[in-house]
């Protein structure tokens, strides 16, 4: 733009270069414009194309037909112990008595230290073999202190499964061992390559009522339906009710009740409903706004997902379509569940409620997928409308970078044609001027002559 426009002439030439770039600049608002559209496409096929991915995990994790077999174990005290089911497990209630809990292996040093930094316990070279069950580690104590024979130990055992302490009491410091799971299996024992020099002493009671301390006395004991007698080496007892894990606490009877877990059930169902409703009312708000242009081709993505659902699923006997199950379609096209209905179907074919959703043949679960997947990969309608917006957003950039780049020419050329004619104007009033002042000089000198 001219510097001071205008100046020779008195004409706002910055004004009427404005306003003639103005008109020039039309095309690159109308590309503008349709960047921004077309920027918008592309947030809602993303936004689409999200919830559509979302919907794939969903309905893969629902691929699995024990999402629809959940099952609950209720304990009547679970200050004795408490319970769990999974989708093996089998109805029922069972009278369980939890005569003793499995312990850890704890042994004391009778040897008794008067420090633990300072004093050095054995020579050079002597080693001590801790057994844990069937394995065993060698540890070097010679010439450590009470401090360094525990490192030594809990930086061998870490891997075997025991950790050692010190206590102190009244008389002074003791070496401890504990086994870190429960049970004979991790029954613990230790020799010595020289002098014993710990004594260790086991701490667990006689329970068994043996004798003497023996590895059976680390174990849990159960007693089932007031018969038969269970000995397990850990507290979480996985195989005396099929499908149930039990997890001891204390002494004591309970009784354990197994039953379908509804809530649970139901709670695949609704996922199922609920990552379907998401892609439809997404797909449908975008349809009716941004996307108003695709409405061909996002109806039919609707009625491809539609028409899996009418689609006979699963191979059971007693039902085979979702509406049997008391799936309904609303007005929007989302889904809804009665659960009365679907409670009473349950209760009917559990296995064929499964089937219908996580058949591998033809489960929803699986065509659903299948489907998303489909949209969504290479090729697929979701990622095929992103290739094209992509492409046409640089053309419309590379269309606006060359209209900037006429545009700047343009301007360029006004100013420069706009500069000459105010160069002529500003000679021109020069000329006038002249004249002027010549001509009023001629007519005042013409008065003065003629005695006026």
């Amino acid at each position: 733009m001219l510097s001071t426009p205008g100046v020779g002439s008195g004409l706002d030439i910055s004004s009427i270069i404005d306003q003639l770039m103005a008109i020039e600049r039309r095309p690159l608002v109308k590309v503008g414009t349709r960047q921004v559209e077309l920027e918008a496409r592309l947030s809602a096929f993303g936004k689409l194309k999200s919830t559509v991915s979302t919907f794939e995990s969903a309905m893969a994790g629902l691929e699995d037909a024990d999402k629809f077999k959940f099952f609950q174990a209720t304990s009547s005290n679970e200050d004795v112990l408490t319970a769990s089911a999974a989708a093996g497990a089998a109805r029922g209630r069972y009278s369980v008595e939890v005569v003793r809990i499995a312990e850890n292996h704890r042994m004391a040093a009778a040897t008794v230290f008067s420090d633990t930094d300072t004093t050095t316990i054995g020579t050079t070279g002597d080693t001590m073999t801790i057994t844990v069950g069937s394995a065993s580690f060698d540890v070097e104590y010679g010439d450590l202190t009470l401090d360094g024979v525990r490192d030594a130990i809990n930086e061998a055992g870490a891997a075997h499964g025991v950790t050692a302490s010190l206590l102190q009491d009244d008389t002074g410091y003791h070496l401890t061992l504990a086994a870190d799971d429960t049970g004979s299996d991790h029954l613990l024992g230790v020799s010595y390559s020289a002098t014993d020099s710990f004594s260790f002493q086991t701490l667990n009671a006689d329970r068994d009522g043996s004798g003497g301390f023996t590895g059976a006395d680390l174990d849990a004991v159960l007693t089932l339906e007031n018969s038969f007698t269970a000995t397990r080496s850990s507290n979480s007892v996985s195989d005396v009710i099929s499908g149930v894990t039990l997890s001891l606490v204390d002494a004591g009877s309970v009784t354990i009740d197994v039953d379908r877990d509804m809530s649970a059930i139901r709670g695949s169902v609704n996922e199922f409903i609920g990552a379907y409703n998401s892609v439809v009312s997404t797909t449908a708000k975008l349809r009716n706004e941004v996307l108003a242009d695709e409405r061909a081709s996002l109806l039919s993505l609707e009625a491809r997902f539609r028409g899996i659902l009418n689609t006979k699923a699963g191979d059971s006997s007693a039902f085979n379509y979702l509406f049997e199950l008391g799936v309904s379609t609303e007005l929007d096209g989302t889904l809804s569940l009665d659960t009365a209905v679907f409670d009473k179907a349950y209760a009917r074919d559990p296995d064929g409620v499964a089937s219908m959703f996580a058949n591998a043949d033809n489960g929803l679960a699986a065509r659903m997928s299948d489907f998303a997947r489909e949209l969504n990969g290479s090729g697929g309608l979701l990622a095929s409308r992103e290739t094209s917006i992509n492409a046409q957003i640089r053309e419309a950039e590379t269309s606006r970078a060359n209209i900037e780049f006429r545009l700047a020419r343009k301007e360029a050329g006004l100013v420069e044609q706009f500069s000459a004619l105010d160069a002529l104007l500003a000679s021109l009033n020069t000329t006038s001027n002249f004249l002027t002042t010549q001509l009023d000089q001629i007519a005042a000198v013409t008065k003065s002559s003629n005695g006026g």
